[in-house]
């Protein structure tokens, strides 16, 4: 898309973790980068908690329809649904500080904090029972990290202007942001169409 490249290769850009939003006066200091991504095994993180109160009790794999109806159940009302509707708004939030492809030039402040925290808010619950809703779950946590590092990375250290290579590697972060933003609707739409399970309100529409 070589409109957007030039877009953002024109770009003023200022990083700025936690900053209100609206134009900052001088380059920002870039903030920490979220933290590595986790991998995408469905067993959970040593580090983890096992409690019934924060995470569902580990039972055994469910096989039938109805116990991985039942087990999703579980997951979605022991807290990944709120999880889930918290990483939803903070990957809309996130993206305010993408430039708008109709602009030349644009003072864009980058605040990633509040999806990092929701991000590791998702993993603390863990996998969803159910294979093909894991798979789309999983992709969105991975690819929104992924492209949110990326995109912090190509903020110019102790300068205004992007250069051409930081440019481009910002348009990158974008487009796999992009990509996590698409796993997450799909996980959304897959436990609404297979399990009923939805928020009482439209997530999407809050960002």
């Amino acid at each position: 898309m070589p409109l957007l490249l030039t877009v953002v290769t024109a770009v003023l850009l200022t990083a700025c973790a936690g900053a209100e939003s609206g134009p900052a006066s001088g380059a920002a200091t870039p903030p920490p980068r979220p933290t590595p991504t986790a991998t995408s095994s469905p067993t959970p993180r040593s580090t983890l908690p096992s409690s019934p109160t924060t995470s569902p009790t580990t039972s055994p794999t469910p096989s039938t329809a109805a116990e991985i109806t039942a087990a999703v159940t579980q997951w979605y009302e022991y807290g990944g649904g709120t999880a889930m509707v918290s990483l939803i708004e903070e990957a809309e939030k996130a993206q305010s500080g993408r430039a708008g492809e109709e602009e030349e030039f644009a003072l864009v402040i980058l605040d990633f904090s509040g999806l990092d925290e929701a991000l590791s808010t998702a993993r603390l619950f863990g996998s969803i029972p159910d294979p093909k809703t894991q798979r789309t779950w999983s992709a969105a946590i991975d690819r929104l990290d992924e492209g949110a590092r990326e995109v912090l990375a190509s903020a110019p250290e102790g300068r205004t202007f992007q250069s051409p290579t930081e440019a481009g590697q910002a348009l990158r972060g974008w487009n796999t942001f992009d990509e996590g933003i698409k796993s997450l609707k799909k996980t959304v739409a897959r436990l609404d169409r297979a399990f009923g399970l939805k928020p009482p309100s439209d997530p999407w529409e809050k960002g």
